[in-house]
């Protein structure tokens, strides 16, 4: 499978996706599926701006995003899939993506969240969500850097 990393992260492209997830998986590709960023062309030239150069980035809503995974997975390039929410990530899934496990990644503390690992809070809709995608047989595990062990997240849901 081609997808590499499926990884939540509300900063998208920055230093550990770009200086470690990367250069640890071979990764050749970015792909980025998030609604707002695919419809603000302003957005979508600085995530472009902020990889390597020489790696693609490719930004989609969820529609288009589910289409071109199930097309990059079946093929041997290997590629980062990055998302801003659980729900993104329940969504294409639910499109037929094949995910196998989803990495969460930086998701800021602010309020109505409340903190599951270090720099990983979550709302009571995406507990929801995440617990929906492991259901549906994706693992949901946090490796925030490639160097650390995944923590499986049922070890850090208390089920409230």
């Amino acid at each position: 499978m081609s997808l590499r990393l499926v990884r939540i992260d509300d900063r998208l492209i920055h230093g550990q996706v770009v200086a470690g997830w990367l250069r640890a998986l071979g990764a050749q590709r970015i792909v980025i599926v998030d609604d707002a960023s695919a419809r603000d062309e302003f957005l979508r030239e600085v995530l472009t701006l902020a990889a390597p150069q020489g790696v693609p980035v490719e930004v989609h809503d969820v529609a288009s995003g589910a289409a071109r995974c199930i097309e990059l997975a079946g093929t041997p390039e290997p590629v980062i899939v990055l998302a801003r929410s659980p729900r993104t990530i329940l969504g294409l899934r639910q499109a037929g993506v094949p995910i196998e496990v989803v990495d969460l990644g930086g998701m800021g503390g602010s309020p109505g969240r409340r903190r599951l690992h270090k720099t990983i809070s979550i709302s009571p809709d995406e507990l929801r969500e995440l617990r929906e995608l492991e259901q549906l047989g994706t693992r949901v595990e946090i490796q925030i850097v490639a160097d650390d062990r995944p923590i499986p997240f049922r070890s850090l849901d208390s089920g409230n």
